[in-house]
């Protein structure tokens, strides 16, 4: 009956949408693991670590894991890249990112504090990779380098790297196995927000061909 075949077909498109999120999903989910062990061949000019969530005046361990693989790449070249901590100050927070950051490198790798520049007005991503972007182009003019982050936000902090024109490779830092779900889950949200329009295209046009395709069938 009627009913049958609308049941039927709503079945199939929601199935679909289901697909098509779950493959988006997936993708991201490699490529940020990918991120987490694919080396760097090109020597960096900078280095920017990304700021993230303080416990007290502390890094947290998500930030330290940070922190580590960005001084694991500074370690690799002789003639030492610029190294840029950013990352601004919370309402919950004690002191900006980017010095919790810089006193960690200072106090565990014994990292010279002129070789850290600090860049702590930053409060998102898109930030962190804007103001970043203006101290290099101060202090170095038009360079090649990296950022370093969790692999699960590699390839959100990617877009916005590209959007405001900063030439960097991101380089993902290992996150412990108990957050990333959770992480995974709230990085593909963002991507979805940054690009939303692309897939309100891509949902639109899947609907229309199968509306279309449905149709001699629902109104026969």
């Amino acid at each position: 009956n009627q009913t049958s075949i609308e049941l039927y077909f709503g079945y199939y498109y929601f199935l679909g949408l289901s697909f098509y999120f779950l493959w988006l999903y997936t993708a991201n989910a490699i490529y940020a693991s990918f991120c987490a062990v694919i080396p760097t061949f090109r020597k960096p000019e900078y280095i920017i670590v990304l700021g993230a969530a303080l416990h007290g005046d502390k890094v947290s361990p998500v930030l330290a894991n940070r922190l580590d693989k960005a001084v694991q790449q500074y370690n690799r070249w002789g003639r030492k890249p610029l190294l840029i901590t950013s990352g601004g100050q919370g309402k919950d927070e004690l002191i900006a990112e980017a010095v919790a950051m810089k006193q960690y490198m200072m106090d565990k790798h014994n990292i010279a504090a002129d070789k850290i520049v600090t860049e702590s007005k930053s409060t998102t991503t898109y930030e962190n990779m804007l103001f970043s972007k203006n101290i290099i182009d101060k202090k170095l003019g038009s360079s090649r380098g990296i950022f370093v982050t969790n692999n699960f936000h590699v390839f959100r902090a990617s877009m916005y790297a590209t959007r405001v024109g900063l030439k960097a490779v991101g380089v993902g830092a290992k996150t412990a196995f108990y957050y990333v779900p959770n992480a995974f889950t709230r990085e593909f949200i963002g991507i979805l927000e940054i690009t939303k329009w692309i897939h309100i295209a891509i949902i639109g046009l899947y609907s229309g061909v199968f509306f279309v395709l449905a149709l001699p069938y629902l109104f026969d």
